[in-house]
């Protein structure tokens, strides 16, 4: 297997939610999309060869099929960074047969009657005023709407240049405002979920949750798309709309030499430590993006 170009990272050594130091590395870092994750294609990035001439792999969002976290193999040491569970939501069949399977009728009436309380105050001709953005242009428009509103997972100006062709984006509108919006990424089949957004003062008329129904709807009507990929963390949204999961973690893998060994066995006391002290959120939250890059 080929390995992609190698990048310096560094890792943070965290005791208590403040980092004390961190060691650069130099590492090929790996992940596998999501169709290959399902079908089990993805089982070989763990067990490739080590590259020459650099620290090691970092293999990212892989199966976890309940690695220990510190293991010392022939050629290796292999060490979980963290864990996660890697939802997602499979695009089969039509949208209502699914919203049928998901939700109960108790909730499918309730989620009627929020989207009919907010036509009655905000809605335009009798109906919600839902636009939709795709390509360069629309993209930059929908960032212009969207620019004050906050963000639920990573915000409209994350989505890189070169992917505005594949931004798939949805605002929902009140007397001409924007009050909510979500946006995916096309990659092949799968739609990757980039982030969303909601007004503070629209909570209470749901209109998040208006929008991304509303969202899924129009994309579970195209058939170019198999899978919504929610990756990485939990949210309600991400609960409420997945229809699989797999555990999943972060892996790094190092030569084995006693510099390493050293090194990890310090990394994973420190966890422990930090844990047993009351700093495993902060930890853990500084762990579910790894590594930082370093400029």
């Amino acid at each position: 297997m080929s390995h992609p170009a190698p990048i310096s990272l560094s890792l943070p050594f965290v005791w208590r939610g403040r980092r004390l130091f961190a060691v650069p590395l130099r590492l090929a870092v790996c992940e596998a999309p999501l169709p290959a994750v399902l079908d089990g294609a993805a089982r070989q990035l763990s067990e490739q060869a080590m590259p020459a001439g650099i620290d090691g792999l970092l293999l990212r969002d892989v199966v976890d099929e309940g690695w220990r976290t510190h293991a010392v193999h022939d050629d290796r040491i292999a060490y979980v960074l963290s864990r996660d569970v890697w939802l997602y939501l499979t695009c089969a069949g039509s949208y209502e047969r699914f919203l049928e399977g998901r939700f109960s009728v108790k909730t499918r009436e309730s989620f009627a009657r929020d989207e009919a309380r907010f036509v009655d105050e905000f809605g335009v001709g009798g109906g919600l005023d839902l636009r939709a953005y795709r390509g360069p242009a629309q993209l930059a428009e929908f960032r212009r709407q969207v620019a004050a509103l906050g963000a639920a997972g990573n915000g409209p100006e994350s989505v890189p240049g070169d992917a505005a062709d594949a931004a798939r984006a949805f605002v929902l509108f009140a007397r001409g405002e924007a009050v909510a919006w979500v946006c995916l990424l096309a990659v092949g089949e799968v739609l990757h979920y980039a982030g969303s957004g909601e007004r503070e003062d629209f909570r209470q008329w749901s209109a998040g949750s208006i929008v991304q129904r509303h969202a899924f709807g129009c994309l579970f009507a195209d058939p170019a798309f198999r899978y919504v990929d929610f990756r990485p963390g939990e949210s309600e949204l991400k609960r409420q709309f997945a229809n699989g999961a797999v555990r999943s973690a972060v892996v790094l893998h190092l030569r084995r030499s006693l510099r390493n060994r050293v090194l990890l066995a310090a990394h994973a006391f420190l966890q422990r430590r930090g844990a047993g002290a009351g700093g495993a959120p902060e930890a853990s939250d500084g762990l579910r993006a790894p590594f930082a890059a370093r400029g």
